[in-house]
């Protein structure tokens, strides 16, 4: 889901990059789109939450508000996390951050 919103929304680049980090295992896609609106940054990941208005489908699409949330459920049913940020150089960051089995 991530990547499919990043691809949706980029101008023209979808960066996905992998680490591992303080015992997690971080995954971050980015794009170089519009970036979340205020409200997206702080409630994207709620469950029916949708904001169009500053990251419209290209293609009409509608979007029901579940894609963010279930993966932020899966993340956290691992003991991880998703968070959601706007680059300093423009477009949208999403990173899911689990924890390390073992760690």
């Amino acid at each position: 889901n991530l990547v499919a919103n990043a691809a949706e929304h980029a101008r023209s680049r979808v960066a996905v990059s992998c680490d591992v980090a303080g015992g997690h295992l971080v995954i971050e896609v980015a794009d170089d789109g519009p970036g979340f609106s205020p409200a997206a940054l702080e409630r994207g990941c709620e469950r029916l939450f949708t904001d169009d208005s500053s990251r419209s489908s290209r293609d009409g699409g509608r979007h029901y508000g579940l894609g963010l949330h279930a993966a932020s459920e899966a993340a956290s049913a691992h003991g991880g996390s998703v968070s959601l940020a706007n680059s300093p150089s423009g477009g949208a960051v999403a990173t899911i951050a689990v924890p390390l089995c073992g760690a």
